[in-house]
């Protein structure tokens, strides 16, 4: 039951994250709310109700139609309008920042919502317009419906004002960069700190299961997992980590004994993994596209420092942040059983995706090299305790003088990076230290 009801939600979290699951939910809903209004138009209170705002209800069937129509002319105009400006975000978010944001952008539940209440009410109205002087029906003209269609037309306009607003904040780079920042720092805090760790068994003798689909690793139903292995008595070691790319056939797993085809079959349900990028999945998906807003502004068609300036800065943040996150790398059981191994996503791994793409596009930009030395800098400051990234960050430090040498020749710009080494040298204190420039 459990592997069905995993599989499930798989499908469930597919579906809800489409741009047509909250319009066609709404669109439904407003279609029943037709039927309801109509079926209470003789109602004893309904027309008392009518009774006391008999001015502003119509009772003419052609004023009705005319009425009507108008309204769904509108409210389709202003829907076309409204889909135009969400492709106008979209087209612009993928040439000028990354593809890997525009899921982020579409499963914006305001704008879905929004589409859906201008669909919902055109499909409300386009019910009404079939029901006037319809045979079989106790009236000619739906009064009270139409008046709750002039209503709706009315909340549509001010959604769409609103609309537009929101559209023009999520055209900016400043805005998106700073959600993509919240999003990942929020993940990030959702981690657990500083949790002790275990020493890995030896898998030597372990069945090795490979990977039965592609894409990446997004989640691991840790409970239902545990409890499975538990059921079973065996052991799990997963290879890869969370937010990595798995290619079908790939040792993917290893269990501690062997276990019929069935039993392996009912394992997969337990991972989750799918091709779209969305920071809510993993905080590593943050990363990357703040990453890589920040290269594609250093792309010689934008030409945007400022906007790669920015990313480094919040990426500096979020690095530091990083820094104090030390993942279990195991599942435990409510028993805390260690019977599901994980590798937890390496920082020198996550060092390498973001910052090496920066330090390539960017080298010969001297205000992107400061930044990312101020960067390097903050982040030894925060392990200057602990010390455990300290060689890394200083590898760094090395590789950015190295590509980017070569193009530095002008004394201000020297002055500026020497600068930054300087603050380094003090904080890394009789280590290692930089030679200037």
């Amino acid at each position: 039951m459990k592997h069905w009801m995993n599989i499930l939600s798989k499908y469930y979290q597919r579906i809800v994250n489409s741009i047509a699951f909250y319009p066609t939910i709404i669109a439904l809903a407003f279609m029943v709310f037709s039927i309801f209004v109509m079926r209470i138009e003789f109602n004893d209170l309904v027309i008392e109700l009518k009774s006391n705002i008999e001015r502003v209800l119509v009772h003419d069937s052609n004023n009705a139609r005319l009425i009507l129509g108008t309204i769904v002319g509108s409210l389709i105009s202003l829907m076309v309008f409204s889909f135009s400006m969400v492709m106008i975000v979209l087209n612009r978010a993928t040439s000028t920042l990354s593809p890997r944001v525009i899921p982020g952008l579409i499963s914006d539940k305001f704008h879905q919502i929004v589409l859906g209440f201008y669909l919902g009410s055109i499909i409300y109205s386009l019910i009404l317009i079939v029901n006037i002087d319809a045979p079989g029906v106790d009236f000619s003209v739906p009064s009270l419906g139409i008046f709750v269609s002039m209503i709706l037309a009315i909340v549509c306009m001010g959604l769409f004002v609103y609309f537009i607003h929101s559209i023009s904040q999520k055209i900016q780079v400043d805005f998106i960069l700073n959600d993509i920042y919240k999003l990942t720092k929020k993940e990030l805090t959702d981690v657990d700190h500083d949790n002790a760790k275990i020493e890995l068994p030896d898998t030597s003798e372990w069945i090795t299961c490979l990977a039965k689909d592609s894409g990446y690793l997004k989640k691991i139903d840790g409970p239902g997992l545990t409890e499975f292995c538990k059921k079973h008595e065996f052991r799990l070691n997963v290879k890869v980590s969370i937010g990595s790319f798995v290619v079908k056939e790939y040792p993917f797993i290893e269990i501690s004994k062997e276990l019929d085809e069935e039993v392996i079959d009912q394992l997969s349900s337990y991972f989750t993994l799918y091709t779209e990028e969305r920071v809510s999945d993993h905080y590593l998906f943050g990363f990357k596209q703040i990453s890589e807003i920040a290269v594609k502004a250093l792309s010689p068609g934008i030409n945007d420092p400022g906007t790669a300036v920015k990313a480094i800065d919040l990426l500096s943040d979020l690095l530091t942040k990083l820094m104090e996150v030390d993942e279990q790398n195991y599942i435990p059981n409510s028993e805390d059983e260690p019977l599901v191994f994980v590798r937890p996503v390496p920082f020198k791994d996550v060092m390498f995706q973001i910052i090496v793409p920066i330090r390539e596009y960017g080298k010969k930009d001297v205000s992107v090299l400061v930044r990312l030395l101020d960067c390097i800098k903050h982040m030894i400051y925060s392990d200057i305790h602990r010390k455990r990234f300290t060689s890394l960050l200083i590898s760094y430090v090395d590789n950015f003088l190295t590509c980017s040498e070569e193009y530095i020749d002008n004394e201000l710009d020297k002055e500026s990076i020497n600068d930054r080494l300087r603050e380094i040298n003090e904080c890394l204190g009789k280590e290692e230290q930089f030679q200037l420039l």
